[in-house]
């Protein structure tokens, strides 16, 4: 099993997760000009993905979905609300094949087996964790914390993806609206690097193979505060790297 970033901030997030025989994008943030060009750039072409599985209906998660969805016709997964939400929002093109999660039993895509874990944040929105290949995933993002049952279900994954959005250091200075920090710094806002830190400690993730940070704020953080957060967190010697911002990232 392996992931990679294609987009990791608040312009646009988008993320890949594969095993052996299924192909799957989280989210689809990507301006329409960077969904192909993107996913070549790691080896892909939208013919390769089997489903995607959209956390929310923010526009940095949604916004290239319709484009997408005009190449191919491919399954979305998402719950119940979420889909209702993408619906009212987005203008789509035709019949889309929207599959709503099961809010008790795991999906099977493929060969993948996803469950989703419902998030705090100022819209519905919802983590997973995705099972291949004899490995698993956990995918948190968008939530003001990490609620409990999360930091149960992610103690034993063996990857990683986890928002580590604000420094609250950097936020004294920030230029952003005070309106915004305050949603930002709230129990429905995003995850601050202490945040995360103080989450990958509760989890152990003595297994783990990489822990990647994502979502990090270009404007209120820097990798490099992220990175020293989250180490004072972890396991010695567990691999741990920030997703680029705006172009591709390694494969796991």
């Amino acid at each position: 099993m392996r992931f990679c970033t294609l987009s990791s901030c608040s312009y646009a997030n988008s993320i890949v997760v594969q095993d052996r025989q299924t192909c799957v994008l989280v989210d689809c943030g990507l301006r329409k000009r960077d969904i192909k060009p993107f996913l070549a750039e790691v080896g892909l072409t939208p013919g390769d993905l089997d489903a995607v599985l959209i956390t929310h209906c923010h526009v940095d998660h949604v916004y290239g979905l319709k484009y997408l969805l005009k190449e191919r016709t491919i399954p979305v997964y998402s719950s119940s609300p979420v889909l209702k939400q993408l619906r009212a929002r987005t203008s789509f093109c035709g019949q889309q094949d929207f599959r709503a999660l099961s809010p008790v039993t795991p999906e099977k895509i493929g060969t993948l087996t996803v469950n989703h874990f419902r998030l705090s944040h100022d819209v519905e929105t919802i983590g997973f964790t995705i099972c291949g290949d004899g490995e698993k995933m956990g995918f948190i993002t968008d939530t003001g914390f990490v609620p409990d049952y999360c930091l149960q279900a992610f103690k034993t994954v063996d990857y990683l993806y986890i928002e580590s959005n604000h420094d609250l250091e950097m936020y004294k200075y920030s230029k952003k609206p005070p309106h915004v920090i305050r949603r930002n710094l709230g129990s429905s806002g995003h995850l601050s690097n202490d945040q995360c830190g103080q989450a990958l400690k509760s989890m152990g993730l003595s297994n783990c193979k990489l822990v990647v940070l994502g979502h990090l704020s270009e404007e209120d953080n820097e990798p490099r505060r992220a990175i020293a957060s989250a180490r004072r967190f972890l396991p010695p010697g567990i691999p741990l790297r920030c997703a680029p911002s705006r172009i591709p990232g390694p494969w796991s």
